[in-house]
């Protein structure tokens, strides 16, 4: 899925990273790496890492077409500023011309590939996906398990095989499912699943993900958020 935001693509930022040490002194080298050093482990100091689950991978595929997915995004009809321009929710299509203006000429594909914008228009937030990996995944909670806070990208779909997992999410809401019932997950917002019962649950996962992620990436951990302790 192509990103929503623009900015300097990652080999011309690592091209301006190495740029930037080659010009630097040893003193500012010196500050350079320590700053490095204190982001990645802030990173991995804020991450919430599972505990209590094992997972095993089931099947991949790789689907040779584009799908379109529900994003997660709250449609928020406030409408946008633009290029320095106010649009109200309703002036989508005065929006849309002026897209066309600028030489966008497929405008639908451009509002799937920018749902957040979709979104300040009423729209349901579509993205799209360019011949998507399929990645089923089995997962075991065991009792007392738990996944840690994270989101995905692109979507999933889960299904409770056995037992029961509690999803809660940054507001603390807390949904409970059983064996037989599905849930469904974007990258818009952070969950962590617990297994509070005293039997193990099993849930089977159905991952679809930009083309070319690994399986490490199936999932990005996030901060625990203020607004809930679980």
């Amino acid at each position: 899925m192509k990103s929503r935001w623009v900015g300097v693509p990652r080999a011309r930022e690592a091209a301006i990273s190495v740029a930037a040490v080659r010009r630097c002194p040893p003193k500012r080298l010196v500050v350079v790496f320590v700053l490095l050093v204190a982001v990645v482990w802030t990173a991995v100091a804020l991450a919430t890492p599972s505990k209590g689950q094992s997972s095993s991978i089931l099947s991949l595929g790789a689907l040779q077409a584009d799908l379109a997915f529900d994003t997660g995004v709250s449609a928020q009809p406030t409408g946008l500023t633009w290029n320095g321009k106010q649009y109200s929710a309703d002036q989508l299509p005065e929006f849309l011309m002026r897209l066309r203006s600028a030489g966008v000429t497929s405008l639908g594909n451009w509002l799937n590939l920018h749902p957040a914008v979709s979104a300040r228009f009423g729209m349901v937030p579509v993205g799209l996906l360019h011949s998507p990996e399929v990645v089923t995944q089995q997962t075991k909670f065991a009792p007392g398990a738990y996944s840690g806070w994270h989101s995905h990208p692109g979507y999933l779909t889960a299904t409770v095989v056995s037992g029961q997992v509690v999803r809660y999410g940054t507001d603390c809401s807390a949904q409970t499912f059983t064996a037989g019932q599905s849930f469904y997950e974007t990258g818009a917002t952070s969950f962590i699943v617990k297994n509070e019962s005293s039997t193990d649950a099993v849930v089977l996962v159905t991952f679809v993900v930009p083309g070319g992620t690994p399986t490490t990436g199936l999932r990005v951990d996030t901060p625990q958020p203020t607004t809930c302790s679980k």
